[in-house]
């Protein structure tokens, strides 16, 4: 549903929680114009071009995300979003002409809840695909979509939602995890971003079968993933959907505020999860 909300009256924080919301519901044309009016008012927000740009990029406008990413860059050339986003567009733009997208613009993906993203000692792990598809293809999963795991004897092969194969778990962890599948543990696994050669995952256990007892789904992160800021801080995603802008007060003053990560909010799980700062990387992570 499209909305209606008359918005000339909410302040920058109430346009950020818009925009933000009408994305994690999928709802990217809405997440378009809400981010055309916030760049009205605040031409210099670079984190509402990225936004946009990503919006544009679930509806396959790729010219025009591309043009919303360099909007950003010249605001703030330093920004990773921006930078890693325009190098998947290059590879986008680099498409076949007649080639079809894996998905069609009246397509609502919404986002994943945030707790996927928590490194969880013992229940997560995070790397990139092995024997993987070509990049120009890894490059039209979206950060932060949800794959598929399929099991064949004891290779964990993963495809995107139309059953389009993007490469496998390297062998080690795939053992371990069909074995634990096979005895009623349940995974889930989600897109970070292209990497330079391949495409980074965070794989997931979403259910510990009760025979299992505490038996870890990844026992060698009980001390690998510590300290938290391992590997440029472990899971940073190409998007800033779920950024926390420090802009609490009234934020009408103009290209003043900026944006900082909030971590994501710990989950229910008895061990203590490694909250992950959403900052730019995918990619550079994604991410955005």
């Amino acid at each position: 549903m499209t909305d209606t909300t008359d918005r000339t009256d909410r302040t920058k924080r109430q346009l950020i929680d818009d925009a933000r919301n009408a994305a994690m519901g999928g709802r990217w044309p809405d997440a378009i114009r809400i981010n055309d009016d916030l760049i009205s008012r605040f031409p210099r927000d670079a984190e509402a071009h990225n936004r946009r740009g990503r919006a544009l990029l679930e509806l396959d406008r790729y010219q025009d995300a591309l043009e919303s990413y360099e909007a950003a860059l010249r605001i703030d050339p330093a920004n990773l979003i921006a930078r890693r986003n325009l190098g998947r567009l290059d590879l986008l733009l680099q498409q076949p002409d007649g080639h079809t997208s894996v998905r069609t613009s009246s397509e609502a993906m919404p986002l994943p809840r945030t707790t996927v993203f928590i490194e969880e000692v013992g229940k997560t792990w995070h790397g990139e695909l092995v024997n993987p598809a070509k990049l120009i293809r890894l490059a039209e999963v979206d950060p932060g979509e949800q794959l598929t795991l399929e099991v064949e004897g004891p290779r964990l092969f993963v495809s995107d939602r139309t059953g389009q194969r993007l490469g496998e778990i390297e062998v080690g962890i795939a053992q371990r995890i069909t074995q634990m599948i096979g005895e009623g543990n349940r995974y889930e696994i989600y897109s970070l971003g292209l990497s330079a050669q391949s495409l980074r995952i965070i794989l997931r256990e979403a259910y510990r079968a009760p025979q299992l007892g505490t038996r870890p789904s990844f026992p060698g992160k009980l001390k690998a993933v510590r300290p938290a800021d391992r590997e440029g801080n472990l899971l940073r995603r190409d998007d800033d959907l779920l950024y926390a802008d420090d802009e609490d007060e009234e934020d009408e003053v103009e290209d003043s505020a900026s944006d900082v990560n909030d971590e994501v909010e710990p989950s229910d799980s008895d061990e203590p999860p490694i909250a992950i700062t959403s900052y730019d990387v995918d990619d550079d992570e994604l991410n955005n």
